[in-house]
This record gives C-alpha cells, sequence and structure tokens, in this order.
C-alpha cells in the first residue's frame, strides 16, 4: 500500500532525454486537499526546524499560504483554527505568513488549520529567512532547511495520511542535483547561484517544473508555475551562505555570459541578436523548432531552444530561454551553458 502511494505521488526522479520537441507544457487541477494542516504537522515541522536549524541559525521559522490557483483569489485566504469552540481567525502578515502561537499547545494536534478557499486552491510552505538577506535574493541554507521542514513534515503537499505514510520528498533534499519545489518571490525568469567567485545561472529545466510531466498532483501548477524552481540541494560544493539570486520576468535583462558571447557560429549569433517584439514564428525562422513551450496562466509564454555547438575545448551544450508577453511578443531572451545533470 504505502509504496503504491509513493509511486502515486513521487515525481520521477531520472527526466527523459532533451529530444522532445515541441511539447506545449499545461496545468491541471489536483484532488487532493490542500487548504488544511494539523496542529500536528504543524509541531512536527517545528521539531524539524530545531533538528537542523545549523542550516540557518539565525532564521526563524514561520508558515506561508500560497494561492495555487487563481492569484487574484489571494485576499480571501482567511486561515482558521478549528477549535472545538469554533472556528477561530487566524491573522496573516504582509506576505501570507503566520508563526506557531504558543497556546496551542493545549489542542488536540488533530486540530486544523483551514483556508476557507477549498478545491485544491492553495498550497503551504515553511518561509525559513535569515535576517538581512537582500531582495531578490535567498541564502541555500535557509532553503536547505526549508526543504526538510517542508517534506519532513508533510506540511508541503497532502493530507495526514500523506504526511504520516510518507516524507516522500525528504530523501531528495539530500540530492545533488536536483530538489522538491520551491516558490519565488515573483516570477522567475532566472536563478543564479553565487558564492565569491563562481557564478551558475541553473539550467530552465529546473524551472516552472520543466522537467517533470506536469499533471494535477504537483504543488506548482497554474499560478504557481511562474515562480516554481528547484535547485542542487545537496551539492556539497555550495555552502550553505551561497547567494541564490534570482532575475524576475519583469527585471531588465541581465548581462549576457562574457564566454558565450565570445563563441562564433551563426546560430549563436543569431540567438544574441534577439531583439524585443519578435513573435515565437520569427525566432523559428531564425532559429528552428523550439524544444519546450510553456503557457503561464498570467498569459507569458516561455521558449527554449537547446543546441550543441564546437569550441576549442570541446562541444558545449547551449540553451536560449525566451520569454514572451501575453501576446506573443518577445520579452527578453537569454543563452545560457546547459549541463545535464549528473545521474
Amino acid at each position: 500500500m504505502t509504496l503504491l502511494i509513493g509511486a502515486l505521488a513521487l515525481p520521477a526522479s531520472a527526466p527523459p532525454p532533451d529530444a522532445q520537441l515541441g511539447r506545449v507544457a499545461v496545468q491541471g487541477e489536483s484532488a487532493t486537499a490542500r487548504e488544511k494542516k494539523t496542529l500536528g504537522q504543524l509541531f512536527k515541522a517545528e521539531a524539524l526546524f530545531e533538528k537542523h536549524h545549523a542550516l540557518a541559525p539565525a532564521a526563524a521559522l514561520k508558515f506561508k499560504v500560497y494561492a495555487r490557483t487563481q492569484a487574484d483569489a489571494a485576499p480571501s485566504l482567511e486561515l482558521g483554527l478549528m477549535t472545538p469552540a469554533g472556528r477561530q481567525p487566524l491573522g496573516l502578515d504582509a506576505e501570507d505568513r503566520f508563526s506557531i502561537d504558543p497556546a496551542w499547545r493545549v489542542l488536540p494536534e488533530r486540530t486544523e488549520v483551514r483556508s476557507r478557499l477549498a478545491d485544491g486552491r492553495v498550497t503551504w510552505r515553511p518561509d525559513i529567512r535569515t535576517p538581512g538577506v537582500p531582495e531578490g535574493e535567498r541564502r541555500l541554507g535557509d532553503l536547505r532547511l526549508q526543504c526538510r521542514v517542508a517534506f519532513g513534515s508533510g506540511v508541503a503537499r497532502g493530507t495526514d495520511l500523506f504526511g504520516g505514510l510518507l516524507s516522500f520528498a525528504f530523501d531528495d533534499c539530500w540530492d545533488r542535483d536536483w530538489s522538491p519545489s520551491n516558490f519565488a518571490d515573483r516570477p522567475i525568469f532566472a536563478v543564479t547561484l553565487v558564492h565569491g567567485e563562481r557564478r551558475l545561472t541553473l539550467s530552465e529545466r529546473l524551472l516552472h517544473g520543466l522537467r517533470d510531466d506536469g499533471g494535477p498532483k504537483y504543488d506548482w501548477g497554474y499560478s504557481l508555475r511562474e515562480r516554481m524552481f528547484r535547485l542542487p540541494m545537496g551539492d556539497e560544493g555550495w555552502p550553505d551562505d551561497t547567494r541564490v539570486v534570482f532575475e524576475a520576468m519583469d527585471d531588465p535583462p541581465a548581462a549576457p555570459d562574457g564566454a558565450v558571447q565570445a563563441l562564433k557560429g551563426d546560430w549563436v549569433q543569431a540567438a544574441l541578436a534577439l531583439s524585443p517584439g519578435l513573435t515565437p514564428a520569427e525566432i523559428a525562422e531564425r532559429l528552428g523548432k523550439a524544444s519546450d513551450d510553456t503557457r503561464f496562466e498570467s498569459g507569458r509564454r516561455l521558449q527554449r531552444h537547446l543546441r550543441e555547438v564546437k569550441t576549442p575545448a570541446g562541444p558545449l551544450q547551449l540553451e536560449l530561454v525566451s520569454l514572451f508577453d501575453a501576446n506573443d511578443r518577445l520579452l527578453k531572451s537569454s543563452l545560457r551553458r546547459f549541463e545535464l545533470p549528473r545521474r
């Protein structure tokens, strides 16, 4: 029974090769009850936070509720604690977060914290942040701790059944090349790890659920897809104080990679010369058919082209990521190095 549930709930750990062309991502609804958590799950999250607190020693534990579908419903989250005396409103801060109230200790652990938005329209995460981290960045150790707390407790997804039987993504928090889903504060175009002089812009394959098959069982559907990212969470080559820097979809384009910009070849130069306002059809004429094509709930669209080029040091895989507005006009693009996961 446990193995069957795991097979249904777990995302595939080994993605298919990047040979699939023209795939258009779709978004589905979930039948899993997501609008409620129990105090027992929150207390378990708190225990895991204390156990792994060395990953983020200056951080505090909060919980965040997200409007998973219909982003305009976020003001109606309205959490309540379902006590024997009736529903008690639970106040959220400006970022839709709350903390455990010590007074809850006297209540049964099965007591529910519930949103008025049902039918899979919300999802939950711990929100763990070290003070002083600049806006538009996160600290890698905070996200490592957040992952262990989220998926080890059942707060991140599922009911008591799933939370009790399966901490299904907890081991994935130690994976060298991958992690369960995270959500940025704004819709993201690129995520870059920075530690000292070392920099790595993550492949689009780790963003927006691209390497997953999609479907109704995932927490990042609909409104959250634009903000979803994964990290090489267990790669110890990146220490806990590594900066996780986000380029939002609405930010100006980041400076191109100097080494990539210096590459020769017609395809590379055509990719680097793309200008705002182009349509997907015009880009296809210059660069060929996109490998992946994702339309978001906002109307924005993201395409990815893959290309291998020859260099004096050997073949180099490149990834062109292009962002379009709701009218299919190019907003910005980025040509990046692309490395397959080391599985």
